[in-house]
């Protein structure tokens, strides 16, 4: 177990501001990602510690929040390699993703938006990825690419085949009665 050095005054500022700043997108991107609350909050929890750990790296960083997501990526992906035994299959996750509405759920707005999530759930990873980060992390594409370390091209175009995908999904989902 390492031992925590203690962080001076304006270290625990940077942490708190960064928390507050970025801590709800973060959270949310991790969520989207990692599918449970609980979970998720582990991952954070985590992240930000071990950001603690390596505050002058933070510090110096030009894009603490990308430093941050980074962290959180790669703590979600050793968490699914840990998991693999258990992991979940594709089908899986998307009826995972499809919970049964409540009865306060009835609105248009809340239907449509399901069906949103319930179509994202179902795009081949890459393509899945790319829009989670845009839409939840609210980064640039320059953003992903840099996370992903992946040509800007490259996420260019996994997000234009994702709302390909899902222009498709949604429009057929539409024409068969299910809109």
């Amino acid at each position: 177990m390492k031992v925590r050095q203690a962080l001076s005054a304006d270290q625990r500022a940077l942490l708190e501001s960064l928390l507050v700043e970025v801590g709800p997108r973060l959270l949310a991107y991790v969520r989207k990602a990692f599918g449970n609350r609980v979970d998720a909050e582990e991952i954070m929890a985590e992240t930000f510690a071990r950001a603690a750990d390596n505050i002058a790296a933070v510090s110096a960083s030009e894009r603490k929040d990308l430093y941050l997501l980074t962290v959180a990526r790669n703590l979600c992906r050793d968490a699914f390699r840990r998991r693999r035994p258990n992991l979940l299959s594709d089908e899986q996750l998307r009826d995972r993703a499809s919970p049964v509405p409540r009865p306060d759920d009835n609105t248009v707005a809340a239907e449509d938006r399901q069906r949103l999530l319930d179509a994202v759930a179902r795009l081949p990873r890459a393509q899945r990825e790319v829009v989670v980060l845009r839409m939840t992390a609210d980064l640039k594409f320059q953003e992903i690419a840099e996370l992903l370390e992946i040509p800007l091209g490259t996420a260019l175009s996994r997000m234009n085949a994702a709302v390909r995908h899902l222009r498709k999904d949604l429009d057929h989902a539409h024409a068969s009665g299910k809109a």
